[in-house]
């Protein structure tokens, strides 16, 4: 630190190496939070990348059961196009985290971006379902090397005491581009089409991906910049897929793990089965709204995350995870319960407001959680399990509701909805083990570091 209280900053990974001094008034917040995101590049180019590259997704929310119904199908196959982006990411979460750990976080998430914007552009110029899944499924294969490389750099460069804050800002990042893009892509369906929220997804991807490129360092395990990776034996034996496997098989008979596991399924579940499937269309056919009022409907939502997302993750480092997580799920239920009793636009908002609040309290911990819980050099494949736990839920939110929705009715789906996501909420109250905040077990460790990461020491990411 220098004389004046200023920060220094590492030249090769952009991060603090030291914080300002402790100033607890409003005025010192704002200036530790305009130093994290000036002398942190790393974390400030990931949180850009995560927000450009979700806008894309966001411009599409509002309009892909309707693209998809355009093709004459029944609500069954418009949740296999939605669930169709997950199932690649499904398969290749864990595989991402190999590859993130071997060549590095910034190759796999420009590429992951790359690929996400031609599956976004050909899933404009389908002209049959069945190539609409094919696109999308290539743009879920992008995603999925996109946000497994990025949540295992935030973990590498995070401790266990401020985890859970970067992960919200990573939350928060992602949220800041799916609240963008709703109202956008509403607006542009029904001002030139269905097809061009596609296409400027397409644009937004590929934006993120030349950014991703020159902005983020590349830091890969024994990486050096002069010549071939330098792999010691440690690190050799840390990218073994024996010691893969022994990580997975560690990590899955952790009755902790499985439960944040699928309560992370649950809340991707109800993300792409109710909110970006049934409510759409409970919208738009039964309320009469227009793409654009859906698309402003889906924007209070997420911008009421974006603003929680942040406490939440404070709340989750500082009381644990399980306080933050169960509150949280159980709004977010009865949000749920008000959309399927919802009879005009005003209870469609209301019911968004709670859901929105819900989903913001439970959104970051999750993350931070499967984070604690990895064994010392396995943070790349604990984020491809979280990742494959979501994405599990992702496939088949949309294709089970979807088939209840078509055989039992809405109503019936989204209370069927309720009842598993408050559920997985109790029972992540009686049975997980806290590992932060107050009760934590970790409370007295260490950081635990991760051996794929080659941050020097001292040098993690300081929250703001």
């Amino acid at each position: 630190m220098r004389s004046d209280g200023s920060t220094e900053t590492d030249a090769n990974t952009g991060l603090s190496t030291n914080t300002t001094r402790n100033n607890r008034h409003p005025a010192g917040i704002v200036i530790r939070t305009i130093h994290f995101f000036r002398e942190n590049r790393a974390m400030t180019a990931i949180a850009l990348a995560t927000t450009i590259s979700m806008m894309g997704q966001g411009v599409v929310a509002p309009v892909l059961p309707a693209y998809a119904q355009d093709f004459d199908v029944g609500t069954t196959s418009i949740g296999f196009v939605v669930a169709a982006f997950g199932f690649s990411r499904l398969f290749l979460n864990i595989p991402s985290g190999v590859l993130g750990a071997k060549y590095g976080r910034t190759v796999l998430m420009s590429a992951g971006l790359a690929i996400t914007a031609v599956g976004n552009v050909g899933s404009g110029f389908a002209p049959e379902i069945i190539q609409l899944i094919a696109w999308r499924v290539l743009a879920g294969a992008g995603s999925a090397m996109f946000m497994t490389g990025a949540m295992a750099y935030v973990a590498d460069i995070s401790t266990s005491q401020n985890r859970g804050q970067l992960m919200s800002i990573q939350q928060g990042a992602l949220l800041l581009g799916v609240d963008i893009g709703p109202p956008l892509g509403g607006f542009v369906a029904d001002t030139w089409g269905l097809a061009w929220p596609f296409f400027m997804a397409g644009g937004l991807a590929a934006a993120a991906a030349v950014w991703t490129v020159f902005r983020l360092p590349n830091r890969p395990p024994g990486w050096t910049p002069d010549g071939p990776p330098v792999v010691s034996v440690a690190a050799s034996q840390v990218r073994s897929q024996p010691r893969a496997r022994s990580g997975t098989r560690t990590m899955l008979s952790n009755p902790t793990f499985i439960v944040v596991g699928l309560f992370t399924l649950m809340v991707f579940l109800t993300r792409t089965g109710a909110r970006q499937t049934l409510v759409p269309i409970i919208a738009v056919d039964e309320i009469e709204m227009s793409l654009t009022m859906l698309g402003v409907m889906l924007f209070v939502m997420t911008t009421i995350n974006f603003f929680i997302v942040f406490p939440a993750g404070w709340l989750a480092d500082r009381f644990g995870r399980k306080p933050v997580m169960v509150p949280g799920i159980l709004l977010a239920g009865i949000g749920l319960l008000l959309f399927a009793l919802a009879g005009n636009v005003t209870m469609m908002f209301i019911a968004a407001i709670i859901m929105g609040i819900g989903t913001g309290v439970a959104g970051p911990a999750p993350a931070a959680y499967i984070a604690d819980l990895a064994p010392p050099g396995q943070t790349s494949l604990a984020m491809g399990l979280y990742r494959t736990f979501g994405d599990l839920g992702f496939v088949i939110g949309p294709i089970a509701l979807g088939f209840i929705a078509e055989t039992s009715g809405m109503t019936t789906a989204l209370h069927i909805n309720v009842f598993l996501l408050v559920g997985i909420g109790i029972i992540l109250a009686f049975i997980a083990q806290e590992t932060s905040g107050r009760r934590g077990k970790n409370r007295n460790n260490p950081p635990a570091k991760s051996r794929d990461s080659i941050i020097e020491e001292g040098n993690p990411a300081k929250t703001p």
